[in-house]
């Protein structure tokens, strides 16, 4: 899946990412989107839209499942890295509630290499 297909496709599940996503900053670049979607999934937490947050777990779960080993590298270094849901009971609550089982495993994996 290239860059440009994983912005297609997030841009159908959520529409209202689709300016952000067709920047042509972001049109390269799986990490930047991945981030920009990360953000996305973060405002669903906060908002306590949790049928949304689901949704966006759903998704991350399928990119991740179709992913080759640079996007599947992108999905656990940015997207889940920077959902920032680590060492808080909710968001470890939020995770193991509503991830499907393949992202949470994939969240709950230890990352010695993460990307800022």
């Amino acid at each position: 899946m290239t860059p440009l297909e994983t912005a297609d496709l997030l841009t159908i599940e959520f529409p209202e990412l689709s300016a952000a996503l067709h920047a042509p900053k972001m049109t390269t670049s799986f990490y930047r989107q991945l981030d920009c979607f990360a953000a996305f999934t973060r405002r669903a937490a906060a908002a306590g839209r949790f049928d949304l947050l689901r949704h966006c777990f759903a998704v991350a779960d399928n990119l991740l499942r179709h992913a080759d080993r640079y996007l599947s590298a992108a999905i656990e270094n940015v997207y889940l890295h920077c959902l920032h849901l680590d060492g808080s009971t909710r968001g470890n609550q939020l995770a193991r509630q509503l991830m499907p089982a393949g992202l949470y495993q994939a969240y709950s994996r230890p990352h010695a290499n993460m990307l800022p």
